[in-house]
């Protein structure tokens, strides 16, 4: 009970790798793991809260286009979010930073891919990749606006998450870069500075969840180049 382990029960259809959903503690939330089951995988944090499940679709699809490369990812569900069954209010960021570290000592990625405010923990051992970034101060701007939009009245949810008052200054205290090795990637008509840029449109600040079939593939190249290129050093 509590392993996170695996491959053993991989889903696989004519040889070919299948995303499947993997339990482990209740308490511990839920992942997606894509792609191949002989070597260590790309551990994928995506965007904070509302922006995931904007940018889910896009980043199953690139998951599913690393198989194809013959690249392993796993895709956590952080503790209060998505399947976990850990309320959001009882969540701090201790919790989040334990969780990542948990996974990293058990699957030994190749490196972590973080997206968007998933930067904020991309900081936990291996080279990371950046996706996407935004500075804190547009993340809380985020947030704060959604909250101010809902109509549930409800003013100390944001887009349906009860956050602690704790936890909401946690996050504000938190650097959206914290580590020297992340590398960014932007999309066309961001002007901040980058290590590439790719063609796409922002997902996450569209009003429904979408998809966006060629910016995952580019993003699955990329990692992919990126993965050989580290484990040729």
């Amino acid at each position: 009970a509590g392993q996170l382990w695996r491959p053993g029960c991989l889903l696989r259809t004519q040889g070919r790798p299948v995303t499947a959903l993997f339990s482990r503690q209740p308490s511990r939330g839920e992942f997606l793991w894509c792609g191949p089951d002989n070597g260590p995988p790309v551990l994928l944090l995506q965007p904070l809260f509302e922006e995931a499940n904007r940018f889910r679709r896009t980043l199953a699809l690139c998951m599913r286009a690393l198989g194809d490369l013959g690249i392993a990812s796993i895709l956590p569900d952080l503790p209060g979010t998505g399947e976990s069954l850990t309320p959001i209010d009882a969540v701090r960021m201790a919790d989040w930073q334990d969780h990542v570290r948990a996974l990293c000592d058990e699957v030994r990625p190749t490196g972590i891919a973080s997206f968007r405010g998933g930067a904020v923990l991309g900081d936990m051992g291996p080279p990371c990749r950046g996706f996407f970034p935004g500075t804190r101060a547009r993340l809380f701007r985020d947030l704060e606006r959604v909250r101010a939009a809902s109509r549930s009245g409800d003013t100390g949810a944001y887009a349906g998450h009860r956050l602690s008052a704790a936890f909401v200054e946690e996050l504000r205290a938190m650097a959206l870069h914290p580590a020297l090795r992340l590398r960014t990637v932007r999309l066309e008509g961001d002007a901040q500075p980058a290590d590439l840029v790719l063609p796409g449109a922002p997902l996450w600040r569209r009003a429904e969840p979408g998809e966006d079939p060629e910016l995952a593939l580019a993003m699955a190249r990329d990692i992919a180049d990126w993965v050989a290129r580290c484990g040729a050093r």
